[in-house]
């Protein structure tokens, strides 16, 4: 009877007369960090995302020595990040070297990167310990803590230098869009905000004899962000019934890694148009190809491009497809939209490249060819076509909230990504990279339109509601009806 009293504390401090504490506490620290990873990438545990981030956040929160901070930091994020970043070993596959020199190369970008990402993630932590001081109540710790992190998130999207917001505590919660609700008050970073936050309170619910007033205020929390997310749901859904619907298709290939590279535009644009004859629904408004669909630099007199022309004026359809577009000596990663009457706009331009994978470092000394980001406003801005503004974005795109979001601020009314997720091969990435598609949605209320060489291609909600999917790597498409808000 007396051991079953013992209090968490007591029977801590028993097992650490056998494990050095330090030791088992970072190893614990160790193994969260990885379970923190795989949630935002192959596991379904969204309502666990509130408990998971506990340790570590309890941890940093009651250190008082720099060495002990860093090294609780260091047990946490760098498997963490090492776990999310495995994808970048897949980048030897579509580097423009030999293997003897691609492997070793992404391997150094995958260890490069994960140092990166912990360094910014540490940068605002860093001023933690000098600020603690000047706090009087252990809750404002906590929170002071939750908003470094939330702070080095953003950092990792802002920083001039290698900017990849691909790791974030919001990701966990995708599958859940009650839990995303948050993300239309401000952004994803007041969504991981919440968790990291939750995650302090729950830490101190267990630690603290102060028990019932963190139970309180975690409940109280969390019920206002439970009823924010009712509330802005339902909302969501009315604008059907004020804005136009139209219907969709997302078309998606089958072709992995280099076989996709290797094959002629011609016959690359002829699959598409039996992928899309085959699911063809008389109707169709609007037609989604995936990044690179007709893997040659733009020509309307060329036999690839007059077909899909043809396909769009035929089937009095908008149709967006990706391409390659070069101008003044600079080869650019497109999408073009093709109107009813099989005429291109303008095509939009990627902003941001894959590093190592589109982009090579030093390209010019090794006299390498390499693809070039666009910085020209004109030709980053959503495409027109048939009376609509679509909201363009070209793979990795998707990760960063402020460029989609400008999107919708010059008059997107519905957001298309068109991606080739191939390379990834078999990792966890296809799956995390289509989590950012769903935020993008609920962060701008926006019907979000996806579609994937490979997969995943998908139509997704303003609430984060994943209305059609289509996860496997075979021949197909989603469809569906979706709505023009903001017309």
């Amino acid at each position: 009877m007396n051991y079953v009293r013992l209090s968490g504390h007591n029977i801590y401090m028993n097992i650490s007369k056998i494990i050095d504490p330090k030791i088992s506490r970072r190893a614990f620290l160790a193994l969260t960090g990885i379970v923190s990873a795989l949630m935002q990438s192959i596991l379904n545990l969204p309502w666990l995302a509130f408990f998971i981030f506990a340790p570590m956040v309890h941890c940093l929160s009651v250190c008082h020595e720099k060495k002990a901070f860093r090294l609780d930091f260091l047990c946490f994020f760098v498997p963490y990040y090492l776990f999310q970043l495995t994808f970048m070993l897949t980048i030897w596959k579509i580097c423009p070297l030999p293997s003897f020199a691609s492997i070793p190369l992404a391997t150094l970008a995958w260890l490069g990167l994960t140092l990166w990402e912990c360094i910014l993630m540490y940068l605002p932590l860093s001023l933690f310990l000098p600020l603690r001081p000047h706090l009087k109540h252990r809750l404002s710790e906590i929170v002071l803590l939750c908003l470094l992190l939330t702070a080095g998130e953003w950092l990792q999207e802002k920083v001039p230098i290698l900017a990849f917001p691909w790791s974030a505590a919001w990701l966990s919660v995708t599958s859940s869009p009650l839990l995303l609700q948050s993300a239309t008050l401000i952004s994803c970073r007041l969504t991981s905000f919440i968790i990291f936050l939750l995650n302090g309170l729950h830490g101190e619910i267990y630690t603290s004899k102060k028990r019932f007033a963190y139970t309180a205020f975690a409940l109280l929390l969390q019920g206002a962000n439970l009823s924010y997310g009712l509330y802005s749901i339902n909302l969501d859904k009315k604008l059907d019934n004020i804005y136009p619907q139209i219907d969709v298709i997302c078309a998606q290939d089958s072709l992995e890694g280099r076989e996709k590279s290797h094959r002629k535009a011609l016959d690359s644009a002829r699959s598409y148009l039996s992928i899309m004859e085959s699911c063809w629904r008389w109707g169709t408004d609007l037609v989604l190809l995936p990044e690179t669909a007709v893997s040659k630099d733009y020509d309307e007199q060329l036999k690839e491009f007059s077909l899909i022309s043809d396909f769009a004026a035929t089937h009095g359809c908008t149709l967006v497809t990706g391409s390659f577009y070069l101008e003044n000596g600079k080869d650019y990663n497109a999408l073009f939209a093709y109107d009813k009457n099989g005429i291109a706009s303008s095509p939009y331009l990627k902003q941001v490249l894959v590093p190592f994978g589109e982009k090579t470092p030093f390209a010019g000394i090794f006299h390498l060819d390499t693809m070039s980001e666009c910085a020209d406003e004109r030709r980053t801005k959503p495409l027109a076509s048939d009376g609509m503004t679509i909201g363009s974005v070209i793979c990795i795109e998707s990760i960063f909230p402020s460029l989609v979001s400008r999107q919708k601020e010059q008059g997107a009314q519905i957001i298309c990504v068109s991606t080739n997720d191939s390379w990834f091969g078999k990792s966890s990435a296809r799956e995390q990279h289509y989590r950012h598609c769903i935020m993008r949605a609920v962060e701008n209320r926006r019907y979000v339109l996806r579609a994937g060489n490979c997969g995943i291609s998908a139509i997704i909600s303003p609430t984060g509601e994943q209305l059609s999917v289509k996860s496997d790597k075979s021949k197909g498409a989603v469809w569906g009806k979706v709505t023009l808000i903001g017309r």
